[in-house]
């Protein structure tokens, strides 16, 4: 019994035992695998706070390396500024308005640069990295304070300093120098950039090893997390290599290709050749440039906004028809260039280019405003017109230049334009030497008083002895005039030889009446035209109101209207009078003739020739010459040609007309013998009574 027992006791003692052993066993087991489990949790949080902080770390260098290309970019459009600011302070044809321009865009391109530079030295504080400053980070200082010290200086001095400068020479060396470090600065960023990224998915793969007990239980909270991340920061690396790749091909104002991305696009057509040994015209293609019509004058009344918003609007609208069958980019400016694949023949290129100036021909709402706006294209084709893209763009831009002078009309290029845009240039050439060499005349065309018949003054016209031309009129030369410093040589000496013939009519006992000169509103802008006038005023000794002065309606767009109005005021209150040229075909309005000193309104030959053909031009002349007897001016109608047109400006009420009726342009010579043999008297209404004294002059073109 007691041996029962004792076995019954031993034996329940060890059960008890053994569950002992095995509740010791199995919190052992428990303990073990609750301790791997945490190890693992814990090597798995250190790998994932590891993670965390290399993909952090990774997203500050991504950060540094979009920053270091971005900043590169606007270091080298800051650096295009500076230099177009230098070459356009010395040049005396550049408006303030556009130099004012370049220096607001130079100084906010410096901004961004120093924006960018802060920005860059935050983010490597976060990395821990040195933070002293680099020789590229000096270098970039110094070019900064030499570009904000540029911007500081007024036009002036820049324009005197420009010769010995060079063309931005005071940061030529370190311009260089940044452009070489920032390549390395980029290089070492993206390098930088990679290494993360490869770090990171050596970690990635250190943490797949350490977590495949636990994939099961932390997978879903860990990894899938951190994979995540990692496909986030590599598309942010996508993200960031696509941005940089819009800002260098993409124009940032109208979102269509740029100038760069075109030439790429035009010089891929030409390397494309026919498709698969097909026939040429697989690889035929058009190419034209497009101008829109007036825009700078539109730009210039309502401002850069309104200019932006109808280039948007413009670029759309070319967009849109072109769609499918080619591409448009912006050249700069109010330029386009559109490519047009598949066009083989002048006329496929003249009607696809009419289909882009009808896109252009509705109205434009822009701010409340509204406007007409047109287009001038010249198109060349490949390869019948150029074999390569240099000259491809060559042949549409003599195209463009030839259809510019028409305006709102397609022009497709031929011989005949190479050929004019040599002899053009070499005019060109030799213009800006004609004042020099005493080549320029002046012809004088009388101004009569239709009432009476009597002489009522001149007006004085250019005209340019060439050497081998000939006589040429202004039409074949006055554009070629494109620079201040050429218009004011051509004006100064009109001035000058008008002066100098004035004084000999006076002294001959010639009463002339007053000599109208044609002012471009660019010389009016500053002291020259005054000072030119006075000038000419003393040293032959006449009086300010021996001249006047005609300027056209483009004055009332002028940025500068108000330092012309302060030039115009001086001289009329010498006595100088103010003719307002060409009435009608400009932009002038009610308001401003009421505001602006004008003593005498012309009104242009282009409704003169519509009398007896066009009852609305015979009305509307009525109304104008009404107007200006309204308004107390005096009124001049050009370009009459005809009796018929004369009586009708008689009846009208008209006083003072000019035009080849009564006489065309003549030399100082020819007209002082009509003066002397008319007794300062013509009878428009007895052509009998003129031809008498006409058969003793030679006759004149």
């Amino acid at each position: 019994m007691a041996d029962a027992v004792s076995g019954l006791k031993k034996g329940g003692l060890t059960d008890v035992t053994h569950r002992a052993s095995l509740d010791r066993h199995i919190k052992s087991i428990s303990r073990y695998y609750m301790g791997t489990l945490v190890a693992i949790i814990l090597i798995a949080l250190a790998i994932y706070a590891t993670m965390q902080v290399v993909l952090e770390r990774h997203s500050v260098q991504q950060r540094i390396s979009f920053l270091t290309s971005n900043q590169f970019i606007k270091f080298q459009q800051l650096a295009n500024t500076a230099r177009a600011l230098m070459r356009a302070s010395a040049d005396n044809a550049v408006p303030v308005s556009m130099l004012d321009r370049l220096t607001s865009d130079m100084n906010q391109k410096i901004a961004e640069v120093r924006d960018a530079s802060a920005q860059l030295q935050m983010l490597r504080r976060q990395l821990e990295e040195d933070t002293a400053p680099s020789e590229l980070d000096l270098r970039l200082q110094g070019f900064l304070d030499r570009a904000e010290w540029l911007g500081k200086i007024d036009n002036a001095s820049r324009g005197r300093r420009y010769s010995f400068w060079g063309p931005i020479d005071f940061a030529a060396a370190s311009d260089s120098f940044i452009m070489r470090g920032f390549q390395e600065e980029i290089h070492q960023s993206f390098a930088k950039s990679e290494a993360s990224i490869a770090t990171a998915k050596r970690i990635s793969a250190l943490l797949i090893l350490s977590l495949v007990l636990a994939l099961f239980v932390v997978g879903a909270l860990i990894l899938l997390p951190l994979l995540k991340k990692l496909r986030i920061e590599h598309e942010k690396k996508k993200a960031f290599e696509q941005q940089l790749s819009i800002l260098a091909h993409k124009d940032s104002l109208t979102g269509i290709p740029n100038r760069m991305s075109f030439h790429q696009m035009l010089q891929g057509q030409i390397d494309s050749g026919p498709l698969n040994g097909s026939p040429a015209r697989n690889n035929s293609f058009a190419l034209f440039l497009l101008d829109l019509d007036h825009f700078k004058a539109i730009n210039d009344a309502f401002g850069h906004p309104a200019g932006d918003s109808l280039l948007i609007e413009g670029a759309q609208r070319i967009s849109s028809v072109i769609e499918n069958v080619g591409v448009v980019a912006r050249m700069g400016g109010d330029e386009f260039a559109i490519l047009a694949p598949d066009i083989t023949c002048d006329a496929e290129a003249k009607e696809f280019a009419l289909r882009i100036l009808g896109s252009l021909s509705s109205l434009f709402t822009v701010e409340g405003h509204t406007f007409s706006m047109s287009g001038s294209i010249g198109g060349a084709l490949f390869p019948h017109h150029a074999s390569n893209a240099r000259d491809m763009i060559r042949c549409a831009d003599l195209a463009l230049y030839a259809a510019k002078s028409k305006r709102n009309s397609v022009t497709i290029f031929d011989e005949k334009m190479m050929a004019s845009r040599i002899a053009e240039s070499q005019l060109r050439a030799a213009v800006f030497d004609a004042a020099k060499n005493a080549e320029f005349l002046v012809y004088y065309q009388p101004k009569i008083d239709i009432r009476s018949g009597r002489h009522a003054g001149f007006e004085a016209l250019v005209r340019w002895r060439h050497p081998e031309l000939g006589i040429l009129p202004p039409g074949r030369f006055l554009h070629l005039l494109d620079t201040a410093p050429a218009m004011t040589s051509m004006t100064e000496f009109v001035v000058n030889q008008v002066a100098q013939d004035i004084r000999n009519w006076r002294n001959a006992g010639i009463d002339s009446g007053s000599v109208a000169i044609n002012m471009p509103e660019a010389i009016l802008i500053s002291e020259a035209g005054y000072n030119m006038l006075e000038h000419a005023v003393k040293r032959y000794s006449l009086a300010w109101s021996d001249f006047a002065v005609e300027i056209t309606e483009d004055v009332f767009v002028n940025k500068y209207m108000e330092q012309i109005l302060t030039t115009v005021a001086r001289l009329r209150v010498l006595g100088v009078s103010i003719d307002l040229d060409d009435f009608g075909t400009g932009f002038a309005s009610l308001t401003n003739l009421r505001s602006f000193p004008f003593d005498d309104i012309k009104i242009d030959r282009s409704f003169v020739s519509d009398i007896g053909i066009n009852d609305k031009s015979e009305q509307i002349i009525k109304a104008m010459i009404d107007l200006v007897d309204k308004l107390g001016k005096k009124c001049t109608v050009e370009g009459v040609e005809t009796e018929e047109q004369l009586r009708f400006l008689q009846r009208c009420g008209c006083v003072i007309a000019q035009g080849y009726f009564f006489a065309q342009p003549q030399p100082f010579e020819v007209v002082t013998q009509r003066l002397k043999c008319g007794s300062l008297f013509i009878d428009a209404l007895a052509p009998s009574a003129t031809s008498r004294c006409d058969q003793t002059m030679q006759p004149s073109v």
